[in-house]
């Protein structure tokens, strides 16, 4: 019995280390898949560094156990400086309202509807019960462009772009919409750039984006790159603004403070709660993928978890106040030198792994 006891201490220990390390392991400042990948489960691992740290109090490990404990705890606070701003009462980095004209108030919901997910009545009866004037669908292929069909007599402004990949996107608008389908990076990635003309004649730039995740043997370079020429456009455009999608990445991420940085966008999740988009299939591994990033022009009048429609993603729905003028500038023309400098080297790298992966086709 002892012997096992000794093992199970030193098998404690060896977990204590193994957290503390890929709790760090993401200030490597590297595009690779299996640094980045650490990004997401930080309030998983949190509570793993809790159980544990308590855990250490109740065993013997002799010189090493409060030395062990400390990095636990280091740890333990490190992640979990990274999503307290998402919970109440921290200061919202987008204000509520619920005093706005209805011809400036607009809602939209984002579905990532997993490709191979065939419950098509799902979606269509959430559409027609929260009725947005805008809705994102992504992961859609010929199947799911024909399924969607019947929501055309009530969505007539539409950009598609329905690929067999799990990156295709139909942007829908009961509001009057023009624009564009973009492949900033890849030819089989696909965003969304548009104009939305709101009932009281202001026009607001809407851009949809479903960029590629780390993955084993793809790293994350195309997609942060992706991040900061959107980041850059929205900046350099300088009107109101919404980045509305699945963005492969958590908001707590430095790929994601990057890119708010460069844009000058505000989460509207900050001082409101998680809103865990994926995975839906597991309660244990939830994170926060779909995001909706708005320049200063705008309030929230309203943000939702939408129920299971089959996908492992569970849809979002936002409803937006405009409450400034949308053609002024709200935020400076370009970000600090540092910013600037981070972001030009992201970009650079993201081009690179682009070419590399084109020439080893």
């Amino acid at each position: 019995m002892s012997g096992w006891r000794k093992w199970g201490r030193w098998a404690l220990a060896a977990l204590a280390i193994g957290l503390v390390i890929v709790s760090i392991l993401p200030l490597w400042w590297t595009d690779r898949w299996w640094v980045r990948m650490w990004d997401f489960p930080r309030l998983q691992v949190a509570g793993m560094l809790l159980i544990v740290g308590t855990a250490l109090f109740f065993v013997q490990l002799g010189r090493w156990r409060w030395p062990l404990m400390a990095g636990v705890f280091a740890a333990l606070a490190w992640q979990v400086s990274h999503f307290l701003a998402y919970f109440p009462p921290y200061p919202k980095q987008v204000a509520s309202t619920s005093n706005c004209p209805a011809r400036r108030q607009f809602s939209l919901l984002n579905a990532n509807i997993l490709m191979t997910n065939r419950d098509y009545s799902s979606l269509l009866q959430l559409v027609d019960q929260r009725q947005p004037d805008v809705l994102l669908l992504l992961e859609t292929d010929e199947a799911w462009a024909r399924a969607v069909e019947p929501l055309h007599a009530r969505y007539p402004y539409r950009l598609s772009e329905a690929i067999p990949n799990t990156y295709g996107l139909i942007l829908m608008s009961r509001l009057p919409m023009s624009g564009e389908i973009l492949h900033r990076l890849q030819p089989g990635v696909p965003s969304a750039d548009a104009t939305v003309k709101l009932g009281d004649g202001s026009e607001i730039r809407l851009h949809a984006i479903h960029p590629e995740p780390p993955l084993p043997g793809d790293d994350s370079g195309e997609r942060d790159a992706e991040l900061v020429l959107v980041g850059r456009q929205v900046r350099d455009e300088g009107r109101a603004a919404i980045v509305l999608g699945d963005l492969n990445d958590v908001a707590w991420s430095r790929t994601s403070g990057l890119f708010r940085r460069v844009g000058g966008m505000n989460d509207a999740r900050v001082g409101r709660g998680l809103y865990p988009t994926f995975n839906a299939k597991y309660p244990l591994l939830r994170w926060p993928l779909d995001h909706l990033f708005v320049s200063p022009h705008f309030e929230l009048m309203q943000i939702d978890l939408l129920p299971d429609i089959g996908s492992d993603h569970f849809p979002i729905y936002f409803r937006l106040c405009l409450k400034e003028n949308p053609s002024e500038r709200k935020v400076a023309p370009s970000a600090s030198p540092a910013v600037e400098a981070e972001a030009q080297n992201e970009l650079q790298q993201g081009k690179a792994e682009r070419r590399e992966e084109a020439s080893d086709r």
